[in-house]
This record gives structure tokens, C-alpha cells and sequence, in this order.
């Protein structure tokens, strides 16, 4: 005589066997714990704005410096309507003698305790009304006044333009674009990110 199929909705049941007395999970069967949200878009927008910050701030800063300088010389520019004059100047200075842009190139003579030779740079300063270009240079090899006498009218006798005082300036201006922009687009990308993370959500 055939046997019925045993009931398999007993307390041993594969569909039970997750389940103690009463319904309650066995502890080997613990539910997996909820997934954390990623701190990945608010790291990127707290990266974002410190870059952004930094870089602004930073860049600025440099540029003015830099810049400052640049500015500086000019205004230490000694301008001789005459072609000549004189000016005292300390051992181990360079100076440099400038003429306005556009007109002849003067022939100048340096005299003074120790005249040495200028530097080989090229400098041009200008004050918005007045352009200068250098046109020859010395070094005061001992401190002292030197006396300037040029063929041509106006001159002008001064230091060269500050090579890091340029390479600064434009160094900041490089900074505060470029590394603004990336501390911009990091701040973008995390806060888009925690936009769609909430939709979702």
C-alpha cells in the first residue's frame, strides 16, 4: 500500500529552518547588515572647496607680490631730462640705463669709483604715460655716487626687472586659474553625486 508524501511544513522544514521556536531568526541565520552610504561626494566637496580656496588665495597672494615688485622698480627709476646725472648706488648693484621706447639709442658713459660690467638682460618697465627700455647697464663695484652721461635725452637709470618677481606673478595667476578649476570641478562632481544618491534614495 502506497504512503502519502510527508507534510514538509514542519518546525524542520527547509522554509522553517532559518527560524527558531516562535519564529524568531536562529542566530545562524542573522539578517545582513544595511550597507553604509559612501562618504565619497562629501569628501569631494569638502576637497573641492579647500583646493578651490587655497588655490584663489594662494595664487592671488603670489601674483600681487610678484607683480609688486615689478612695480617697485619702477618707481625706483632715476629720470634725467638732460642725459645726465648722478646716482649713488651700493657695492654689488646692478643698474641699469634706460631710454624711452621708440627713440634713438643713447651712447653713454658710466663714471664713478669702480665701474664693472652691467648684466646682459633686457628690461622693460613702463608707467602707463612713460615706456623705458634698457639700452646699457653697470655694476658698482664699490659703493658710491656714479655720474651718467648719455648722447640722447630723456634717460632714465635704474634696476633691472625682477625675473622672479615675474615668474611669481605669473606663477600666481597660473595657480589661482588652475588649481580653482580643479578644486571647482571636485566640488561640482560631489555635490551632483549627493543630488542623485538622495533622489534614489
Amino acid at each position: 500500500m502506497t504512503q502519502p508524501p510527508q507534510s514538509s511544513s514542519g518546525p524542520l522544514s527547509p522554509q522553517n529552518a532559518a527560524y527558531g521556536q516562535g519564529g524568531v531568526p536562529s542566530p545562524g541565520f542573522a539578517p545582513a547588515p544595511a550597507k553604509k552610504p559612501s562618504k565619497a561626494p562629501k569628501v569631494l566637496i569638502v576637497l573641492g572647496s579647500v583646493i578651490l580656496a587655497l588655490s584663489v588665495i594662494i595664487g592671488v597672494v603670489l601674483a600681487v607680490i610678484g607683480f609688486g615688485g615689478t612695480v617697485s622698480g619702477m618707481n625706483e627709476l632715476e629720470v634725467f631730462d638732460s642725459g645726465n646725472g648722478t646716482v649713488t648706488a651700493e657695492a654689488g648693484e646692478s643698474l641699469q640705463i634706460y631710454a624711452e621706447e621708440g627713440a634713438a639709442v643713447p651712447s653713454c658713459t658710466i663714471d664713478g669709483p669702480a665701474v664693472g660690467p652691467g648684466t646682459g638682460q633686457s628690461s622693460t618697465m613702463g608707467d602707463g604715460e612713460h615706456s623705458w627700455v634698457s639700452v646699457d647697464s653697470f655694476t658698482a663695484e664699490e659703493a658710491g655716487d656714479y655720474e651718467v652721461s648719455c648722447t640722447e635725452a630723456p634717460i632714465a637709470v635704474g634696476p633691472p626687472v625682477s625675473i622672479g618677481g615675474i615668474f611669481a606673478g605669473l606663477g600666481g595667476i597660473a595657480l589661482a586659474i588652475f588649481g580653482g578649476a580643479l578644486g571647482l570641478l571636485l566640488l561640482v562632481i560631489g555635490v551632483v553625486l549627493l543630488i542623485v544618491r538622495k533622489r534614489s534614495a
